[in-house]
């Protein structure tokens, strides 16, 4: 014989206008809590530096722009901006395989605006030092990275490899390391790397053809940088991380930046995708598994900066994803970031939580619940 089971209740001692009060009092507190915001103190501090990358970056593009047109045709269904900082679909260079709608992303000269935001927000200042990795595929990102430590005065020891993904630097007589000399003799950035090595496999271009290797041999020549020939990927990691330590001159560094998704920096398949983007400062232990240049920084408490899932970090900053038109020096969320009042929002739950226990103890003690006064007593449900 089955056994029937009680359910005692009673119904709300609270009247029906008290919990609509309630609601409304809810609903209140959350849209000022939202409406109620302020400015980020970084970009509040730093508005004047992000403005002045930004245009550094914007003064680049027209200085590359025809010199890449020159050595290789613009194609606009590519690159429709016309910026000359967009590759080929691929060439004896490219390593592996890349989006273009975030190379198209990268086209937009506030990412220098973001680059200082998140420079400053690793507390990065004027005179700091910061250790800084690039590679071809992101030549558009360099430029913002290198316009941003130019216009905060920090002190970058800069390691770059030669080689690119798709739709990159990868057009073999303009790669980055090219692009940069070409900046560099017009008086728009003046930083250089320390050294450079070919990038790809190993950081040592094992999975390129022997033309595409000598094209990056030529073009670090040019450049005027010291080789870096590491035997082995251990080596490549090893070599580059005692570069960072020689020319620190025994200085901490206060950051590292890295601008894709070099092997040698954040490792192979599998490992790469623990590093988040943007800034981090700690990463999942899965990610210390294989040594590597960003895992070295990380275990010395260096905030990371990495560039990488190039649409997901746009819209997390306010910047439209693959635009067609040249964006302005000034548009986009990154400089109007907002923070909530924090103290606001602390005062706004205490007054609701006051507010729910007055509302709930005055029904307890007040004619709220006299009717129920004459009732038989609980009564149970079945």
């Amino acid at each position: 014989m089955s056994r029937i089971t009680k359910i005692y209740w009673r119904s709300s001692r609270v009247p029906a206008w008290g919990l609509v009060l309630l609601a409304l009092a809810a609903i209140g507190a959350l849209l000022a809590a939202e409406g109620i915001q302020k400015r980020d103190p970084v970009v509040e501090a730093n508005y004047a530096t992000m403005v002045a990358a930004s245009r550094t970056f914007r003064d680049a593009v027209e200085v590359l722009r025809p010199l890449r047109g020159r050595i290789e045709p613009i194609n606009p269904q590519f690159d429709p901006q016309r910026s000359g900082l967009i590759g080929v679909a691929s060439s004896s260079v490219t390593t592996t395989r890349g989006g273009l709608e975030s190379k198209q992303t990268s086209i937009n000269p506030n990412w220098a605006a973001v680059a200082v935001k998140l420079l400053a927000d690793a507390g990065v200042e004027a005179g700091d030092l910061v250790a800084v990795t690039v590679s071809g595929s992101f030549p558009a990102l360099n430029l913002a990275v290198y316009a941003a430590l130019e216009a905060m005065g920090a002190e970058p020891v800069i390691i770059a490899s030669g080689s690119s993904s798709q739709w990159g630097a990868n057009v073999p007589e303009m790669l980055w390391l090219d692009m940069e000399r070409e900046l560099r003799r017009a008086g728009v950035i003046s930083l250089q790397p320390v050294a450079a090595s070919i990038g790809g496999v190993e950081d040592r271009g094992v999975d390129l053809p022997d033309e595409g290797v000598q094209a990056i041999r030529r073009s670090i020549d040019r450049a005027g940088v010291a080789f870096l020939d590491p035997g082995s990927y251990r080596e490549a990691v090893a070599d580059r991380v005692a570069l960072f330590r020689e020319h620190s001159g025994g200085r901490p560094f206060k950051a590292f930046v890295n601008v894709g998704g070099g092997a040698t920096i954040v490792g192979p398949p599998g490992i790469d995708s623990q590093f988040s983007s943007g800034l981090s400062r700690n990463a999942p232990a899965r990610a210390f598994a294989v040594e590597t240049v960003m895992g070295y920084f990380l275990r010395e408490n260096v905030p990371a900066i990495h560039f990488i899932r190039i649409n997901s970090m746009a819209e997390r900053h306010g910047l439209p994803i693959a635009p067609e038109e040249a964006v302005p020096v000034g548009d986009g969320g990154i400089y109007s970031a907002s923070t909530y009042r924090r103290g606001l929002a602390v005062m706004l739950g205490l007054a609701l939580i006051g507010l729910t226990w007055l509302m709930v103890h005055s029904a307890g003690i007040s004619g709220f619940s006299r009717r129920s006064e004459g009732s038989k007593g609980v009564r149970p449900m079945v």
